[in-house]
C-alpha cells in the first residue's frame, strides 16, 4: 500500500520569523489537541514526530480511528529549512507563471530546484511569455508542489477538511499550500 503524506506548507516566512511561526502553529495544534506533546518514531525521514492528539478527528473529512491510530507511521514532522514539498511521481503536467499563467515546463527545473535550495534569491525565472522574473517558489506546479522553509508533514492522516486549512491561514496570516504525495 505505501505511506502517504499531506504537507501543509507555510509560504512567505522569513528566516527571522521561522522559529516563532513554527512554534505558534505547534502550540495551536497542541492546544486544540489535534496533536499531542508526545513524540514518537512515527514519521519517515526524521527520528521523532508528534503523535495524533485526542481531537485529531475534528480536522479530517473521513475519520477512521481504528485504522489510523494503529498505523506505525501516523505522526507530524515539522520541516524548518528550505525544502521542496512534492507530490507523487515527479512528472509535471504544467509549471505556470504566477503572473500570466503560461506553462514554463520546458525549463531546466532540476537545476533551478538545486539553486533554490542553495540560495532562493538565485533561483529566479523569467517567464517565456510575459518576460516577468519571479522566484521559482512562486510558480504554480501541477501536480501541486511547494517550495518553502516551513512545512508540516502529516504522515498517513485522513484527508484534511478545507475548514482546517482555512483556520490555519487565518491563524498564521500566511499563504498556505497543501501538497499530497504517496511513497
Amino acid at each position: 500500500m505505501g505511506d502517504w503524506h499531506q504537507d501543509i506548507v507555510i509560504k512567505d516566512v522569513s528566516n527571522e520569523e521561522l522559529q516563532n511561526v513554527a512554534t505558534q502553529i505547534i502550540e495551536y495544534l497542541v492546544a486544540e489537541e489535534i496533536i499531542s506533546t508526545k513524540m514518537s518514531d512515527n514519521v519517515l525521514g526524521t527520528d521523532k514526530g508528534y503523535c495524533p492528539g485526542r481531537n485529531w478527528q475534528k480536522v479530517v473529512k473521513y475519520p477512521d480511528e481504528k485504522q489510523f491510530l494503529e498505523l506505525w507511521t501516523n505522526g507530524l514532522d515539522v520541516i524548518k529549512k528550505r525544502n521542496i514539498f512534492y507530490a507523487d511521481g515527479g512528472e509535471f503536467n504544467a509549471i505556470n507563471c504566477p503572473i500570466c499563467g503560461v506553462n514554463n515546463l520546458e525549463c531546466n527545473w532540476g537545476e533551478l530546484f538545486g539553486e533554490w535550495l542553495e540560495d532562493p534569491k538565485s533561483a529566479d525565472l523569467e517567464c517565456i511569455k510575459c518576460k516577468q522574473s519571479n522566484s521559482i517558489s512562486e510558480y504554480i506546479f501541477e501536480p501541486t508542489w511547494a517550495l518553502s522553509n516551513l512545512g508540516f508533514v502529516f504522515w498517513n492522516w485522513p484527508i484534511f477538511k478545507d475548514s482546517f486549512i482555512a483556520e490555519l491561514k487565518e491563524f498564521t496570516g500566511k499563504r498556505i499550500i497543501k501538497v499530497e504525495g504517496k511513497l
